[in-house]
């Protein structure tokens, strides 16, 4: 049995994620799963930067869609 360590960007995490969960427990299982936490943010200027950066990248989602999937997952529970 081989273990690797991989550092995976948000943006193909979930996609990655799926890929393992495609074998079975005796082929291949999740060790451990850290995120670094990158949701502190120290100025103005650095919430001003991430805005910034997740428009011109297209990395968001509007606050509509966003509240309109946390309906959906609370009802559902």
């Amino acid at each position: 049995m081989h273990t690797m360590k991989l550092q995976v960007n948000e943006t193909i995490y979930s996609q990655v994620l799926s890929f393992i969960n495609q074998f079975q427990t005796n082929e291949l299982s999740l060790v451990e799963d850290t995120k670094q936490e990158d949701y502190i943010v120290s100025s103005i200027e650095e919430v001003q930067k991430r805005v910034f950066d997740a428009e011109s990248n297209g990395n968001y989602i509007s606050a509509d869609t966003f509240f309109s999937d946390m309906d959906k997952k609370i009802e559902a529970l």
